[in-house]
């Protein structure tokens, strides 16, 4: 297998990957309160990676 450089692997960002802490709702209903957010990672193989993101500062980040 060819050497890959290490910008080919992925990194996620020092920084918030989304705010807020309500989810709207497909219909009228009330706002949902959101306990976890995850980011899937899907793979060529089929396989998949669940990267749970964690609440901080009012913003989600990565781990």
């Amino acid at each position: 297998m060819a050497e890959l450089a290490d910008e080919d692997f992925l990194v996620l960002p020092p920084m918030p990957l989304a705010t807020g802490r309500l989810l709207e709702p497909e219909d009228d209903g009330p706002p949902v309160r959101i306990t976890t957010l995850e980011l899937v990672i899907s793979t060529e193989d089929g396989g998949e990676l669940r990267v749970p993101l964690v609440h901080r500062h009012g913003a989600w980040w990565a781990p």
